[in-house]
């Protein structure tokens, strides 16, 4: 309870509109209830009405003082719902069927007990959810299908107001509106609700209601004093509320009426009342999560949950319906300026005095200015999402506020919903299936792996590149995306211009999930990679896929015709050693390139090599033999003359990762060496290898002795280097496509 925060709304900016919005609240409160309990106490039960108007507001009543001190957000206002009174109306005249003939009290009795049991176990389940916080699939429903819910509501408030200005709720009976009898009726709430909607568009202070209010009601009451008109015959005109039952009436289950209850009766109803639990749910957590987007702040529906299920236990244990927070009244209070619990502290005490000692005063207040504040909100409610959201909303999510709203106002509130979010799942799943699946298109010839090779190998790879195709997919494959990626292998096959494909990768590592349909697809493309004898290889592809293609009989393990690898860069060498293979280089663990043979090919007519050569250290390493360690200083390079050397960067978990592969024939350190400080990462040999050191005194010997020498040796560093960057700048390039 926030008795602190009560003391605080006691300022006038709060208090003033605060009292108008209780009062306004607790008036059509008690119009409602009376309603409500009229729709539930009907036909053959109808002489039980006074006890139902009295439970209703005991419900209004304790439902909204409970809200009140435990909603996390002032200014909510929470009273018995016209939904669940709906189907409980079924409920209760199925009773009444039933037990046609019966007792009347014991009618009475089992009727009041199937709603306070629904009541109750509605209390439970909302305490319940709120206890294991699992309100956060209503955060799921698209932005547009709360804006069609917030158009639906103000469509429904503008014709209740109608009803209450009226008796006219439903588009069928709009025509009755133009009889002359009823325009004095609904023209001045319809002028009243246009000025305060103007009004408050333009000026939003907190005493333009109120005022709007007193002025519009001595303007009424002044009218009928100077056309001579009697309050009796005003009311007798439908002008005015009521008539409404005066005195007590609470009529409470006893204890010796417990005995009464029918209870086969009750749970020959089991469905109907498992069906307002249902909506309930739906309908409080779409009140909370819309009134979010009304007043532009967060609400702890978790917590709404609780307060709602404290309120219900509270309600139904006295014998009321099932009840919860009210949008289109807590929306009212915060467009007033009412950001207060009062606002439903006033409007529960107002149901309570009504309850105790009658509601005859309040069956003075004129209906026009009733039905026309609700109209206001109604029409506020129809400007902000039919016309304003024009401004900010794509056109199909607009367009969608208005499927809802149609369908809300043809079928029902529940089936425009549930529409809406059907038709926002098709245009997700149309909008998403636009998104290309594929992040990145590559080829061999400008994505390498991270092997650093000889320059004749280098040269051919580039040459024969572009038989490797890389597709890089991401996000979620399903039916929608696996088209996208059948096409571009298909396009990519059919290029005249290009390297025949031989090599597909497809990169998973970006990929979330597959569903069915894409599992079947992928299907396709395996018979597609098949019968044009293109190998595939899978790469960073996850277990749970893995196991999902299994059960769909798309990879057996035993299966060769395509490879998964743990990388891209393993899928990408894997392809690359084909390549050389199918040119006659097998032993790719054990190329030998002379670092003579090297040089020479470097510096082509230049006698220097053997000049070169007395500044190597030859050196023959083991398997696992560290050459150089991370963070040690840079003081050496070597090449690789035979065998397999790997850059390894060593990560705090006292994991391995690996960097590059030097082959024989290449280099490895060089950077190092010209940059100097410490190693960023180590160099271990993969197998048993023949390698050369130079060391930096070496080097800066060779600058002193032999500065030609050194001159041509840093020359063929530079190239060397800009090979890579020219490398590294293509595959960018690629990237960024």
């Amino acid at each position: 309870m926030r008795f602190r925060e009560i003391k605080n709304d006691f300022q006038p900016a709060i208090l003033f509109p605060s009292i108008t919005a209780g009062l306004i609240a607790g008036v059509v409160t008690i119009s409602l209830e009376i309603s409500l309990a009229a729709l539930i106490f009907s036909g053959d039960l109808d002489q039980f009405l006074a006890g139902g108007i009295g439970l209703m507001l005991f419900g209004a009543f304790a439902v909204g003082i409970t809200i009140a001190l435990t909603t996390s957000l002032p200014g909510m206002v929470g009273l018995p719902q016209d939904t669940p009174a709906a189907i409980m109306a079924l409920v209760a005249g199925a009773i009444g069927i039933s037990m046609q003939g019966d007792d009347p009290q014991a009618i009475y009795s089992t009727v009041v007990a199937a709603i306070s049991l629904t009541s109750i176990l509605t209390a439970i389940f909302f305490l319940l959810l709120g206890r294991f916080r699992a309100s956060g699939f209503v955060r799921y429903i698209p932005y547009p299908v709360v804006g069609g819910f917030l158009a639906g509501t103000g469509y429904l408030l503008s014709m209740g107001a109608f009803g209450v200005m009226v008796g006219v709720s439903t588009l069928s009976g709009l025509p009755r509106l133009l009889d002359a009898g009823n325009l004095i009726l609904w023209v001045p709430g319809v002028i009243f609700a246009v000025t305060l909607l103007l009004l408050l568009r333009r000026w939003n202070h907190y005493l333009i209601t109120p005022g709007a209010l007193i002025v519009a009601t001595a303007l009424f009451y002044g009218y009928l004093w100077i056309a001579g008109i009697p309050v009796s015959e005003a009311a007798s005109q439908g002008w005015l509320l009521g008539p409404f039952p005066s005195g007590g009436l609470y009529q409470p289950l006893t204890l010796s009426s417990l005995a009464l209850i029918h209870w086969d009766a009750i749970l020959q109803n089991i469905d109907k009342i498992a069906t307002i639990l249902v909506l309930s749910i739906i309908a409080l957590l779409l009140n909370a999560s819309a009134l979010e987007v009304t007043v532009k702040k967060d609400v702890d529906l978790n917590r709404e949950l609780m307060a709602s299920g404290w309120a219900n236990l509270a309600g139904g244990l006295g014998g009321s319906s099932v009840g919860y927070q009210a949008l289109g009244l807590s929306a009212l209070a915060y467009r007033l300026g009412a950001k207060s619990r009062l606002v439903n502290l006033i409007s529960a005490l107002l149901c309570g005095v009504a309850l105790f000692f009658g509601a005859s005063l309040i069956s003075y207040f004129p209906k026009p200015i009733l039905g026309g504040t609700l109209l206001y909100l109604g029409l506020a409610f129809l400007v902000e999402w039919l016309i304003d959201a024009r401004k900010v909303l794509p056109i199909w999510d607009y367009l969608l506020v208005w499927v809802i709203l149609i369908i809300i106002a043809a079928v029902g509130f529940l089936e425009g919903v549930v529409a809406g979010i059907f038709i926002a799942a098709i245009l997700f799943v149309i909008s998403y299936s636009r998104i290309d699946a594929i992040n990145a298109i590559l080829d061999g010839s400008m994505y390498h792996s991270k092997v650093d090779r000889p320059k004749p190998h280098r040269d051919l790879l580039h040459e024969r590149g572009g038989e490797i195709l890389i597709l890089r997919l991401q996000g979620y494959i399903f039916f929608g995306t696996i088209q996208n990626i059948l096409e571009r292998v298909r396009q990519r096959m059919r290029g005249n211009d290009q390297n025949p494909l031989k090599y597909l990768i497809l990169d998973f590592q970006r990929v979330k999930r597959l569903d069915s349909s894409a599992v079947f697809g992928i299907t396709r493309l395996k018979q597609l990679a098949e019968a044009n004898k293109i190998l595939m290889v899978w790469t960073q592809i996850a277990p749970e896929i893995v196991t999902q293609l299994e059960r769909g009989g798309l990879h057996d393990r035993t299966d060769d015709s395509f490879l998964f690898e743990e990388s891209l860069d393993e899928g990408v060498e894997w392809c690359e050693n084909k390549i050389l293979a199918a040119e006659g280089i097998q032993d790719l663990t054990g190329v030998m390139e002379k670092v003579e043979s090297q040089l020479e090919r470097a510096f082509p007519g230049l006698d220097c090599v053997t000049g070169l050569m007395k500044y190597l250290e030859r050196r023959v390493v083991e398997s696992g033999e560290v050459l150089m360690k991370q963070d040690d200083p840079a003081e050496d390079m070597y090449f690789v003359e035979v065998g397999l050397v790997t850059i390894e960067l060593e990560l705090p978990n006292g994991r391995h990762m690996r960097l590059r592969s030097i082959r024989g024939g290449a280099t490895v350190g060089e950077m190092g060496i010209y940059l100097g400080g410490t190693r960023t990462a180590s160099v271990v040999a993969s197998r048993p290898s023949t390698v050369y050191r130079l060391s930096l005194q070496s080097l800066t010997e060779m600058r002193e002795r032999d500065p030609k020498i050194a001159a041509l040796f840093h020359e063929w560093i530079a190239r060397l280097l800009a090979e890579r960057i020219a490398d590294n700048h293509r595959m960018f390039e690629a990237l960024m496509d």
